[in-house]
């Protein structure tokens, strides 16, 4: 109700005077929200977005008591998002894939003068195959941004298809019905050794030779872990792994430093290679030729124009251009 100038009280409509409630399903609040999910730790997301704890804690509770159910609960393991959190996220996320799509079409509309490619990749291409081919883009496409993850090869196809990542480079990917085999690019496996190791003097090798040798080798997400795995199964040798590691970077030093070996694509070891640090003999087992890096998109998903531009010189670069 209002009072008019003369005293009397009049009653409005509520339909013309009210205020709507407003929601708390606030931009800040969901980022704040989603970074907890991610990170499990109030902490950890209030060093990212440099605001205390107790303000992504208030921004939390807001949400909750907005939605009607606890979002978080708490664990050794930090905390972890109960159901109605794991749906919130799944929210979140979902819209901010949208938002880049609405961005990336918003580009298109700019001649790729803008833009953003989002890749999810195996470590392998870490080394010079990639960044090489990202500094030639560039150069031709200076306004387009890069956003890079690297994991696992079931990792990989799994951003793509959730969009995450709008093409993966994996190795060896299994066929899936949500997935599209771009291209190919041959990359048959070689045992890794320092070039004073006997087997250094080797042209070729077979998976039975390797019985006996000291190995350290990349853990199971590793495309390249199954291939070798699968191949010393068929050899019927079993294998003497020394150390497993998630980390192409670590094996490579070890096998440098030390009469230990290994297995990976050319890619991977090239610059060491060239500098003489490391010698790479080709495994002639049949799986291991056949070996290759694989560039996947997502089938039901279009590409922004970004992601278009740079996939052609990554199908160049399987045909040899």
């Amino acid at each position: 109700m209002a009072m008019e100038p003369s005293g009397q009280w009049m009653c409005n409509h509520p339909s013309e005077t009210a205020t709507p409630r407003r929601s708390m399903l606030q931009p800040q609040a969901l980022r704040y929200f989603a970074e907890v999910v991610r990170t499990g730790s109030l902490r950890r997301a209030s060093e990212l977005f440099f605001v205390a704890p107790s303000a992504i804690s208030r921004q939390i509770v807001n949400l909750e008591q907005e939605l009607g159910a606890p979002l978080f609960e708490r664990s050794p393991r930090g905390m972890l998002p109960t159901e109605a959190g794991r749906m919130l996220f799944e929210f979140v996320r979902d819209s901010d894939h949208r938002i880049e799509r609405i961005r990336s079409d918003l580009h298109d509309l700019t001649d790729l003068r803008r833009g953003t490619v989002r890749l999810a990749v195996i470590e392998a291409v870490t080394g010079d195959f990639l960044p090489a081919l990202m500094t030639r883009f560039s150069a031709s496409y200076p306004g387009i941004d890069f956003h890079v993850e690297v994991c696992g090869t079931h990792q990989i196809a799994d951003r793509v298809v959730e969009e995450s990542a709008e093409i993966g480079l994996a190795f060896d990917v299994l066929s899936r019905e949500d997935l599209v085999l771009q291209g190919r690019l041959a990359q048959p496996l070689q045992v890794i050794c320092r070039p004073s190791h006997p087997l250094a003097r080797r042209k070729s090798l077979r998976m039975a030779d390797l019985a006996g040798e000291r190995m350290v080798l990349p853990d199971e997400t590793f495309g390249t872990r199954y291939l070798i795995d699968h191949a010393a199964a068929r050899a019927g040798v079993a294998l003497s792994v020394h150390c497993v590691a998630n980390s192409l970077q670590l094996l490579k030093t070890l096998v440098a430093g030390s009469d230990v070996i290994s297995c990976m694509p050319p890619l991977t070891f090239a610059n060491e290679e060239a500098a003489g640090l490391l010698a790479g003999v080709p495994v002639s087992d049949k799986s291991c030729r056949q070996a290759s890096l694989d560039i996947i998109t997502a089938r039901h998903h279009k590409l922004s124009a970004a992601a278009r531009a740079f996939l052609e010189p990554l199908l160049g670069m399987c045909k040899g251009r």
